[in-house]
């Protein structure tokens, strides 16, 4: 269990953060902060293994030990990459930390009990509905007969590539989880995924507050538990985006709800203070953002409209705030993945 838990801490903690140095080397130390170091690598790895698993699908039927193998060496090569180009960047002076028991201590100690209480509810809690029974069986299929997308999971028998499902590799994404650890994908999906991913949305939802409030801790402490009440209490409907992020933490429609799209609200922030303070320098976050709308597309196919359509408003409406074309141009360079995965979907 030690040897399991240390290869998941590897594959999705260290290498990610690693992989994160690479972007994070062209951002402004002002802006560079751990959390978005890792928010990146976490968001390149997943485009990562999106532009490798896609082709592999489409091509060799059986392909997912080669969809291993190459997944590994170039996160690797990527990670080491980033090692490499940050050491070769001056790094921030790091600040010193002063722990003081007062009011700001007690707010942020609050936010940590309720998002460690999230986290505890969706292991002990689980949650079960009709999407299991094709989307993790997809993930076991692929772990224990290297098949992709050509085993029917409802009955087993064999049928041609499903291509409005093998376009979003998640389940893919689960199962080279489970092959890497040794634990079985079932357990991956809803016990271990959202270990990882609840705190990592709320490392966002705290770069968020880093933009908006700057080193106001009191401020960003009061956003972020109240973002984690709204989480809790968001039970309203099974269709919500809160209900989505706690008990289906580890579908591709819930990570693209809660993750990507709320990933790159926060990137466009970013941009959009750098057009207040030119001197920021942002080719980090263009990077990443390109990146998002792969790992968009690996988490749901609808991403094709709804990034592409979120990146248009934004670019058309700040270009013309800023009189800058220059803007809406960028924000289409990245939106080019989507446009590519729009056309496999429908030429294939």
């Amino acid at each position: 269990m030690i040897t399991k838990a240390l290869a998941l801490i590897i594959i999705l903690i260290v290498i990610p953060y690693c992989i994160g140095l690479l972007p994070a080397s062209f951002v402004d130390k002002e802006i560079r902060t751990m959390p978005m170091i890792y928010v990146f690598g976490f968001v390149l790895s997943l485009g990562l293994f999106e532009l490798i698993s896609v082709p592999v699908t489409v091509i060799v039927p059986d392909g997912f030990p080669k969809i291993v193998g190459i997944y590994l060496g170039v996160e690797c090569a990527f990670a080491m990459a980033g090692l490499i180009v940050y050491n070769f960047h001056k790094k921030p002076q790091s600040e010193k930390i002063v722990l003081k028991f007062d009011e700001n201590m007690v707010l942020w100690i609050i936010v940590g009990l309720s998002i460690l209480f999230q986290v505890i509810m969706y292991v002990c809690l689980q949650s079960f509905d009709g999407d299991d029974a094709y989307y993790v069986v997809q993930s076991v299929l692929a772990e224990q007969t290297n098949m992709l997308y050509r085993i029917k999971p409802y009955t087993g028998l064999s049928t041609s590539m499903d291509l409005r499902h093998a376009l979003a590799s998640v389940p893919i994404w689960i199962a080279f989880l489970g092959r890497v650890s040794g634990i079985h994908p079932t357990i991956i999906a809803h016990s271990i995924i959202g270990i990882i991913l609840i705190p990592l949305i709320y490392i966002v939802y705290y770069n968020y507050a880093r933009v908006l409030f700057g080193k106001d801790s009191r401020r960003c402490a009061a956003f972020m538990l109240f973002v984690s009440f709204m989480y809790i209490f968001g039970n309203v409907s099974i269709y919500t985006q809160t209900t989505f992020m706690l008990t289906r933490t580890w579908q591709g429609k819930s990570m693209l709800a809660n993750l990507i799209l709320i990933t790159i609200g926060w990137i466009m922030l970013v941009l959009f203070r750098k057009d207040e303070e030119s001197e920021i320098s942002t080719f980090g976050c263009w990077i990443v953002l390109f990146f998002l709308s792969i790992a968009a597309a690996m988490c749901s196919t609808a991403s094709v409209f709804l990034v592409a359509l979120m990146m248009a408003v934004y670019g058309v409406t700040l270009a013309i705030c800023k009189k800058d074309v220059q803007i809406a141009l960028k924000l289409m360079i990245t939106c080019v993945p989507l446009v590519a995965y729009g056309a496999i979907y429908i030429l294939l």
